[in-house]
C-alpha cells in the first residue's frame, strides 16, 4: 500500500465511521454479504481452528465466528479507529482475551504474522492499491479456509468506482478504492494451492470460499 493509501485509510476509516458501523452491527447482525461469508466457511466448518481476520473492521466475522467454535483470532487493520471499535465490542461480547489486535498494514507486516486455519478479508481487497501482494500473502496465510468479499469488475461496479473515487477527490481524502479484475485475484488464489468451494453473488459482491488442497 502506498504511503498516500494508508494514510487516507486512517483518515477515511475514522472513529465517526466505526461507530456507525458498530452500532448497525449491534443492531442488525452482520451484513448480507458477510452472512454469506459466514455460511460459506461454517460449510466446512470452524470449531476448534484459528482465524486471521485482515481489515475485519468493528470485528463482526471474529465475534460471529468465536461464538460457532473458532478457537482464537488474529486481528490486523489499518484503522486503529476501527481496532478500538472492535475492542469495545470483543468486550461486551466476552471474547477479548480470544483476540490478539494488530494495527498496521498486513502487506508489510505478514512475514511477523503467523498463518492461522482460516483467512478472512470482508471486503478488503477492495480498500488496497496491491492487490497482487495482499491476496498472495492472505493467501498463503491460510493452512486450511479463505474466504474473501470483494466487488465485481462488471462495467457498472467500474463506474461506480470512477463515481466514488471523484467525491473522495472533491473531500481531499487520499483514501481511493479499487475494481481489481476478477480473473487476476482468482488466478493468484488458485497459485496459492486453495480451490474454491463456495460462490455468491449480489448485485455488487462476490462472496468466494476456498479450501486448501490436499
Amino acid at each position: 500500500m502506498e504511503c498516500c493509501q494508508a494514510d487516507g485509510l486512517e483518515e477515511f476509516m475514522n472513529k465517526k465511521l466505526a461507530a456507525r458501523n458498530l452500532e448497525k452491527y449491534r443492531k442488525n447482525g452482520p451484513a448480507k454479504t458477510t452472512n454469506l461469508l459466514l455460511r460459506g466457511l461454517m460449510e466446512e466448518g470452524v470449531s476448534g481452528l484459528t482465524l486471521l481476520d485482515i481489515g475485519g473492521g468493528v470485528g463482526v466475522l471474529q465475534n460471529e465466528l468465536l461464538r460457532n467454535g473458532v478457537a482464537e483470532v488474529t486481528s490486523v487493520d489499518a484503522s486503529s479507529a476501527y481496532l478500538e471499535a472492535a475492542r469495545q465490542e470483543a468486550i461486551r461480547q466476552g471474547h477479548l482475551d480470544l483476540i490478539k489486535q494488530r494495527h498496521g498494514d498486513f502487506v508489510k507486516a505478514a512475514e511477523e504474522i503467523e498463518r492461522a486455519d482460516i483467512v478472512t478479508l470482508d471486503r478488503v481487497i477492495c480498500c488496497y492499491d496491491d492487490m497482487e501482494s495482499l491476496v498472495k500473502l492472505s493467501a498463503s496465510h491460510a493452512l486450511k479456509l479463505y474466504g474473501v468479499v470483494y466487488p465485481d469488475n462488471r462495467w457498472r461496479n467500474r463506474i461506480l468506482t470512477i463515481i466514488e473515487n471523484f467525491f473522495l477527490l472533491l473531500t481531499g481524502s487520499q483514501f481511493r478504492i479499487f475494481n481489481h479484475p476478477v480473473e487476476n485475484i482468482e488466478k493468484i488464489i488458485r497459485e496459492e494451492g486453495l480451490e474454491r468451494y463456495f460462490v455468491q453473488k449480489t448485485f455488487i459482491w462476490r462472496v468466494h470460499v476456498y479450501r486448501r488442497k490436499s
